[in-house]
């Protein structure tokens, strides 16, 4: 099983993670009245982040240190859009990879596991 968090950074990192990824770099949905009252859940929101070439190498740094036992983290400000976005393509990747996944959206209070 592989853990998965979306987090906010102004509330600080979640505990006990090995791995932390900062989404402050991509481009913020916060700043376009349109996506700001949506989440990362949404379809309109996770269209525009992964239109941000940047958020390649983050899904593939994340990718690459994943393994059974493990839990990653990825962090915005808000943690609405930017690390659910990303967190939700990593969770997709491993899943379809064969492996059983986790995700919790701390500051969504949601989550879901692969079963």
């Amino acid at each position: 099983m592989i853990k998965v968090i979306s987090f906010a950074f102004k509330k600080g990192p979640p505990g006990g993670v090995d791995h932390v990824f900062d989404c402050r770099v991509l481009w913020n949905p916060h700043h376009n009245p349109k996506l700001r009252d949506l989440t990362g859940l949404d379809e309109r929101v996770q269209v525009a982040v992964m239109r941000d070439f940047k958020v390649l190498t983050i899904i593939q740094d994340a990718l690459a240190v994943a393994g059974s036992g493990k839990t990653i983290a990825f962090g915005c400000y808000g943690g609405k859009h930017r690390s659910v976005v990303v967190a939700e393509q990593v969770a997709e990747a491993l899943e379809k990879s064969g492996h059983k996944v986790t995700v919790i959206h701390r500051e969504l209070g949601s989550g879901r596991t692969t079963v």
